[in-house]
């Protein structure tokens, strides 16, 4: 067995007592606190975003999903109104405008059509409901005010067809009146 002739065996040193103070820290691996300031920097962005974000967006959804709208039938008035006959003189047409000046949107309304004689009684009337007419023309949309609803501050053309009218009807333009409203 061969040693090493140049140290002697007192001169090897035993495994030495390590004190407290001389102690290495262990550290916690670098992944772990790149994620902690990751989150922090993502923490601080989403605030900054909150803050600044346009307070209408905040409010309308907070107001949206608290407050539910209704239309009501004193919120559509009409105007412009004329009257048109159909080509075999039975059923006579009420077109004209309608406007929402309530807070709800509207996808439907039905009205009240009075027909009135000489002396301005009423001697008929019928409930029908209004159809939409395209950009204000004269093609007739089923289910128009459904598929393109009427907001709040905005006017529509429309159109009631009533298929026959009363004997004795003054043939002046009937009287108006929403007496339902399909609205959110």
């Amino acid at each position: 067995m061969a040693t090493n002739p140049r140290t002697t065996v007192s001169e090897r040193t035993g495994p030495r007592l390590v004190t407290p103070s001389r102690r290495t820290k262990q550290s916690r691996p670098s992944s772990l606190r790149s994620r902690m300031v990751s989150t922090l920097i993502a923490l601080v962005v989403l605030a900054l975003v909150l803050r600044y974000l346009p307070q209408r967006t905040r409010n309308a959804q907070a107001h949206a999903s608290v407050t539910t709208v209704t239309a009501a039938p004193s919120d559509l008035r009409f105007s412009d109104l004329q009257v048109s006959r159909a080509p075999g003189e039975e059923a006579v047409y009420v077109d004209g405008l309608i406007a929402n000046h309530g807070n709800a949107v509207v996808s439907g309304a039905t009205a009240e059509v009075e027909f009135r004689d000489a002396q301005g009684n009423v001697i008929g009337s019928v409930q029908k409901p209004l159809v939409g007419m395209a950009h204000g023309g004269t093609d007739l949309v089923r289910n128009e005010f459904a598929k393109n609803p009427i907001t709040p501050n905005e006017m529509r053309s429309f159109r009631v067809a009533v298929e026959q009218t009363p004997a004795g009807w003054n043939r002046e333009i009937p009287a108006l009146r929403v007496v339902a409203v399909n609205g959110r």
